[in-house]
């Protein structure tokens, strides 16, 4: 079989939202400590920019529920990986 045991590569994967699922993935990703503030403050600046989008518009209800679940997520991570 292809790609058993692999991980497929974030440049590879078909992003329902590539929008903003594209930083969210990078934030969710890093693991060097240096670098994983200013990715997790990133993500969220992008997705509480689409957040507010979609809000302002007749926009996508699933995707507004996708963002608002990563935003909680990132901020999950963010207070379990940078307070420690």
């Amino acid at each position: 079989m292809v790609g058993q045991g692999k991980e497929t590569p974030l440049s590879d994967m078909t992003l329902k939202y590539p929008l903003w699922q594209h930083h969210y993935m990078q934030a969710m990703a890093e693991t060097r400590p240096e670098l994983m503030k200013s990715k997790i403050g990133d993500a969220e600046q992008v997705l509480s920019l689409r957040l507010r989008q979609l809000a302002s518009t007749a926009g996508d209800y699933e995707e507004q529920i996708a963002l608002a679940a990563a935003l909680r997520y990132l901020k999950s991570l963010k207070n379990s990986r940078l307070t420690q």
